[in-house]
C-alpha cells in the first residue's frame, strides 16, 4: 500500500497533481482547491497518501500533512460521506473544521458545498469524540489575523476572482480583504485565485 511519496510535479490542476519518480511510472493523485493552493509553484513535493482500493479500482489521495490524512480516515468512515465530499470538507482548512466539530458548529459544516443539515449534524456527532479530533482541537487558527484591510479597486480580472471563489462557497468579504493585500507581482488570474485560497 502507498503510504507516502517525494517526487518531481509534471501535470498539476485544481483536483489532481500527476507525479514522476525516477522509475518513471506517473501516479496521478486527488487533491482539492486548498491542497492546490499550497502547491501551485512548488516543483518538487512530499506527499502524505490515501490509498484507496476497491474491487474496481484503485484512487491516491494526497495531503499536505499526515493530520489532514487522519481526519480524511475519519470522514469516510461516516454514512454518505465518500471521497469527493471528504476531500470538500477539508478544503475549508484543518483548523477551522477541527474547530467546528469540536465546538458543535453546524453552521460552519453546513456551507460546505454537498453538505446537508442532517449530514452536519452527524459529521459532528460521529466525529466530535474522535480521538483526532480531541487532539488537533486546540490547535490555534490565526490564518486571517494577519490579513489586513485596506481599500482597492475592483478591477475586472479581481471581479472574476471573486465570482469564481464565492462560487466555490469563499465568502465574498474575505476574498476582498485577501485581494486587497495582493503583491503587485501577482497579475495572472492563474496565480491570483491560489494566492486567495492560500491566505484567506
Amino acid at each position: 500500500m502507498i503510504a507516502f511519496l517525494k517526487w518531481e510535479i509534471i501535470e498539476l490542476d485544481y483536483s489532481k497533481i500527476v507525479i514522476l519518480p525516477a522509475s518513471g511510472v506517473g501516479y496521478e493523485v486527488l487533491i482539492n482547491e486548498l491542497i492546490f493552493a499550497k502547491i501551485w509553484d512548488k516543483k518538487e513535493i512530499e506527499l502524505f497518501i490515501y490509498h484507496h482500493r476497491t474491487e474496481n479500482s484503485q484512487l491516491l489521495f494526497w495531503f499536505v500533512d499526515k493530520e489532514e490524512k487522519q481526519i480524511f480516515e475519519e470522514l469516510i468512515k461516516v454514512n454518505w460521506v465518500g471521497w469527493k465530499v471528504a476531500l470538500n470538507i477539508l478544503s475549508i482548512w484543518l483548523t477551522r473544521l477541527v474547530d467546528a466539530i469540536s465546538t458543535a458548529d453546524n453552521k460552519t459544516i453546513e456551507s460546505i458545498k454537498w453538505i446537508w443539515k442532517k449530514w452536519a449534524s452527524k459529521i459532528i456527532l460521529e466525529l466530535k469524540d474522535s480521538e483526532i479530533i480531541k487532539k488537533y482541537s486546540d490547535i490555534s487558527w490565526n490564518d486571517k489575523s494577519e490579513l489586513k484591510t485596506k481599500k482597492f479597486n475592483i478591477s475586472q480580472k479581481h471581479q472574476d476572482v471573486i465570482n469564481t471563489l464565492v462560487a466555490m462557497w469563499y465568502k465574498k468579504e474575505d476574498i476582498e480583504k485577501t485581494l486587497a493585500n495582493l503583491p503587485e507581482s501577482i497579475d495572472s488570474i492563474n496565480d491570483i485565485i491560489p494566492f486567495v485560497i492560500k491566505n484567506i
